[in-house]
């Protein structure tokens, strides 16, 4: 008989499990994949846990604090209060004390620029202590980063060993991705029931946080271009994007800003092949999985070099990256430049790069990392 494998007791610990955003999705498809391996998984947060598939378990944390470094540095303790000896690892969403393994989205915070005023305010130095309880290089924490990019900044600031980090290839959702390609009829007919125009160039910005994902950017562009955009995950109650909705009324194409706000998979997935360009100019970003998603529909990608998965556009030769410095001009020029035939070419590419390439093994990997983390090990056969 095969040897059969050690089952885990893993406790998840997240802020929040709110839907649609990323971290909250990466958790729930990492539970569910420890899950299909015969792994108990117990997920503690202090909301959304309505949102867990069934066979999931959860555990509420009572949700303390006004600003959001006192509300983590109180789950941090309330989490190891609750999960510490009672499972065989334990898992940060969050940078915590005390973790076994961290799943880490964010981008560094001591690497911030901060003036010296801001870096001792008391948020900086709780999220730099916070930061420190995993990265330090004497902390037994393993690591598992979502970018290369990621891990050099926690390098440089922390010295942490090699050893301790592991980078995911991209954890690209396979279920948001559509089984058969769309026709040009399909694309027309899928436009026109979102009320999009069916013969206007269409432009895709998907993201739940307008101005760090860079979507005044791209409403501004609309000022010299014969085009639309369909913005998707923000909805129109958001502050930020009211304000560039308004601004956008102002300059006379309010109209050209189609509010789509937070769509199923099987819509944003017929989005990425309805549109001819995704236009994703973020301020901040580790990763970027839209990126890599509209490289699996084929859609071009124009994005800034921010973005740790904008490498992958450069790789397929399937759009732009624009430099960190972020330059209107060369936003304009560079959408000026994607022509009906070039998006053809860019197309072509990024469905030859997706087929050679690993694009959604991410979460599978990190889910043989929690295992040697947990000490997962052959027992005696029976």
């Amino acid at each position: 008989m095969p040897a059969m494998l050690k089952t885990l007791d893993i406790a998840f610990g997240i802020l929040r499990l709110e839907p649609f955003g990323g971290l909250e999705r990466h958790a729930v498809r990492l539970a569910e994949a420890l899950t299909r391996r015969g792994h108990s998984v117990t997920v503690y947060t202090t909301s959304g846990l309505s949102n867990l598939p069934s066979g999931i378990h959860g555990m509420a944390i009572r949700p303390r604090g006004i600003t959001n470094h006192t509300r983590l540095a109180h789950f941090a303790r309330a989490f190891a209060r609750a999960a510490r000896g009672r499972h065989d690892t334990l898992v940060g969403f969050q940078k915590m004390p005390g973790l076994d393994v961290l799943f880490c989205a964010d981008s560094c915070y001591a690497a911030r620029p901060l003036g010296p005023l801001l870096a001792r305010l008391p948020r900086a130095v709780a999220m730099r202590a916070l930061e420190a309880s995993c990265f330090g290089p004497s902390v037994p924490t393993r690591i598992i980063l979502l970018a290369e990019n990621q891990r050099a900044a926690y390098q440089g600031i922390y010295g942490t060993p090699l050893e301790r980090t592991a980078v995911l290839p991209p954890t690209a959702d396979p279920r948001r991705r559509r089984q058969t390609r769309m026709s040009e009829t399909e694309r027309k007919g899928f436009r026109e029931r979102l009320d999009l125009p069916a013969d206007r160039t269409l432009w895709l910005w998907v993201g739940l946080q307008p101005r760090v994902k860079g979507l005044d950017r791209v409403i501004a562009a609309l000022a010299d271009q014969d085009a639309v955009v369909a913005v998707c995950g923000a909805g129109p109650g958001a502050p930020s994007l009211a304000r560039m909705l308004r601004g956008a009324a102002s300059a006379g194409y309010r109209h050209r800003v189609h509010v789509l706000g937070r769509v199923d998979d099987a819509t944003l997935a017929g989005l990425l092949e309805a549109a001819d360009l995704l236009i994703h100019p973020a301020r901040i970003e580790v990763t970027g999985t839209v990126i890599v998603e509209a490289l699996e529909s084929g859609l071009p990608v124009i994005t800034t070099a921010v973005c740790g998965y904008a490498a992958h556009v450069v790789a397929a030769d399937a759009g732009v990256v624009l430099p960190e410095s972020f330059d209107p001009a060369a936003l304009r020029a560079a959408i000026t430049a994607a022509t009906s035939e070039r998006r053809r070419r860019w197309s072509d590419n990024a469905l030859a790069y997706v087929a050679r390439s690993d694009v959604s093994g991410g979460i599978e990997r990190a889910a043989d990392l929690i295992e040697a983390a947990g000490g997962q090990f052959p027992s005696p056969a029976s």
